[in-house]
């Protein structure tokens, strides 16, 4: 039967029903993928044996699931997404030193927008805290993490990624920097 052959109130029916399918298949999408950021979130809890050497630092921490090791950048790139992590060790140095000089002022300086201050405890019981900082490259909004923990030598990781990406990758971004050591 064509559609063009239908009376007007089997037409209406007929249109209900595509809607209503339209509608339940676009709600059943959202749902899982929740359920998929969810399911891969729930998978970012710290396990020491999971920690990884971040290659030319004295650093290990977990990786977000797809995560490669990029010896150049002495990190982890996501190649999917456009996101990096970067760590970089400054010895001899307090990171609340380190922390007094990120004054938005100085980081507007940089050319940086800043967003947002958190301090944190990584899940060794270090103190840490993390500055969220926007910045534009080629025409696309990103953001940037700078976490910075230890007394006696700061380590400082710096991720970027893109802004449209956040919800997706936040979580697991913070799950890696806390399991940071």
């Amino acid at each position: 039967m064509y559609i063009s052959t239908l009376k007007p109130r089997k037409m209406k029916h007929y249109l209900l029903i595509v809607l209503v399918f339209i509608i339940s298949s676009v709600s059943l999408q959202a749902q899982t993928l929740e359920q998929f950021i969810q399911d891969k979130n729930n998978k970012m809890q710290y396990d020491e044996s999971r920690l990884v050497s971040v290659s030319g630092t004295n650093v290990k921490m977990i990786p977000p699931e797809y995560f490669k090791v990029d010896n150049d950048i002495k990190g982890f790139v996501h190649p999917g997404s456009a996101c990096t992590i970067q760590v970089v060790e400054v010895p001899g140095i307090d990171f609340h030193t380190i922390e007094n000089g990120m004054t938005t002022d100085h980081i507007q300086k940089q050319g940086y927008t800043f967003k947002e201050k958190t301090y944190f405890t990584t899940a060794t019981g270090k103190d840490a805290v993390c500055f969220l900082v926007g910045f534009q490259s080629q025409g696309t909004e990103y953001e940037r993490l700078m976490f910075f923990t230890g007394t006696e030598n700061t380590i400082w990781v710096n991720i970027n990624y893109p802004l449209e990406l956040k919800k997706l990758l936040f979580p697991a971004l913070i799950a890696s920097l806390l399991s940071v050591q």
